[in-house]
C-alpha cells in the first residue's frame, strides 16, 4: 500500500535577495519586513535565526538568498561582484500581471510572469503592464522617472513590489506614486530602474527616445553608495543601531 503524496505546490514560498558587500548584508531589516509581509500574505510563519545566519556568512562580496516554504527556510549565498550597469534601453512587453496578484506585489516563488518578460524582452529591461494597461514594474526591477522636477513611480497597488531600494529612495526624496500609463515614460526627462543587486540603473532609451544626461539618478547613485559604506563601516565596528541594520525579524 502506497502513502498518499502531499499537495504538489512548488509556488507556494516566499523569497528575498540580498547584496552582499564585504560579508555584509545590506538592508537587511528592510529585507525582513518585505519578507514578513510576503509571509504574512500567504500565512507563513518561521522560527530561522536570520541574524545567526548572517555572522556565518562569509568575508565576500555576493548574493544572499532567504527562501521560505511551508517546509522551511533556508539560505544560499552565491559569491558575486558587483559591476555598474551600463545605462539600458526599455520596452513594454506583451506580458501582463494583476494588480492584486500575490506574485505581482511580493517576491514569491510563483515567478512565471517575470521571467517570461524578461526572456522574451527585446531590449536591456522590460516593463510589466497590469490587466488596465497601467504600469506596475520592470521584470528584475522598479521603476522610477522624472518629470519637471518631481520623481514618479508605480504603486504597489498597481502590481509591483515594494522593493528596498524603491524604498530607500522614497525616504529620502519627495516621490509620487500611483496608476500610470506607459506612455507617460515619453514625456520623461529623465528614467532609472531600481533593484537590490544593481543598485540604480539608468535608462538610455525608450521608444526611440535616448537620454544622455542622468542627473537625478547620478545623485542617487551617490546617497546610495555613501549609505551602504555606512552600513559596511558599522557592521565591521560591530554598530548594528538604527532601521537599516537592525537584525531583528518583524513581521507586519
Amino acid at each position: 500500500m502506497t502513502k498518499a503524496g502531499g499537495e504538489f505546490a512548488p509556488w507556494n514560498g516566499v523569497f528575498e535577495t540580498l547584496r552582499v558587500v564585504q560579508g555584509v548584508p545590506l538592508f537587511m531589516a528592510a529585507h525582513l519586513r518585505e519578507l514578513g509581509r510576503a509571509m504574512s500574505a500567504l500565512g507563513f510563519s518561521t522560527d530561522f535565526d536570520f541574524d545567526q545566519a548572517r555572522a556565518q556568512l562569509p568575508k565576500l562580496n555576493g548574493r544572499w538568498r532567504w527562501i521560505v516554504t511551508p517546509e522551511g527556510t533556508r539560505t544560499l549565498f552565491t559569491e558575486e561582484e558587483w559591476t555598474p550597469t551600463e545605462p539600458l534601453e526599455l520596452s513594454v512587453s506583451a506580458v501582463r500581471v494583476g494588480s492584486c496578484n500575490w506574485d505581482a506585489r511580493f517576491k514569491t516563488l510563483s515567478y512565471l510572469s517575470h521571467a517570461q518578460a524578461w526572456k522574451m524582452k527585446s531590449t536591456g529591461e522590460t516593463i510589466l503592464l497590469n490587466e488596465y494597461g497601467l504600469m506596475a514594474s520592470a521584470a528584475r526591477a522598479n521603476l522610477f522617472w522624472r518629470l519637471k522636477g518631481q520623481l514618479f513611480t508605480p504603486a504597489h497597488e498597481s502590481g509591483c513590489r515594494r522593493g528596498v531600494v524603491r524604498a530607500f529612495i522614497s525616504r529620502r526624496h519627495n516621490v509620487r506614486s500611483g496608476h500610470f500609463p506607459a506612455s507617460d515614460l515619453l514625456e520623461a526627462e529623465e528614467i532609472f530602474l531600481t533593484s537590490s543587486m544593481k543598485g540604480i540603473v539608468s535608462v538610455g532609451a525608450v521608444k526611440g527616445r535616448t537620454y544622455k544626461r542622468y542627473i537625478t539618478a547620478d545623485e542617487l547613485r551617490e546617497e546610495y553608495e555613501e549609505e551602504i559604506a555606512r552600513q559596511v563601516a558599522d557592521a565591521q565596528q560591530g554598530i548594528h543601531q538604527g532601521h537599516e541594520t537592525s537584525p531583528g525579524f518583524e513581521m507586519p
